[in-house]
């Protein structure tokens, strides 16, 4: 797999169309100390973008990063996949 960067991509996206103070960002962890399972949320304007569920709370944020640039380029084209 190889290391994308979405968190940064999104930063790069947000900076170029309105500014990255747009975003939040809700990230926490559940579950026993051993088998910890995280959560993270985006937020643009209020409304959820993204949400995503891992074991490693980086990957997670990379992935609702992805999900959410998927969300915005859908939106600004009008196609949705």
């Amino acid at each position: 797999m190889t290391d994308q960067h979405w968190r940064m991509q999104l930063n790069n996206y947000l900076q170029s169309n309105g500014g990255t103070h747009l975003l939040q960002w809700e990230v926490y962890s559940s579950g026993p100390p051993h088998q910890l399972q995280w959560t993270a949320i985006t937020y643009i304007r209020g409304i959820e973008y993204a949400r995503c569920i891992g074991s490693r709370q980086g990957m997670t944020m990379e992935n609702a990063a992805r999900q959410t640039l998927d969300a915005l380029y859908s939106d600004r084209t009008g196609r949705y996949y």
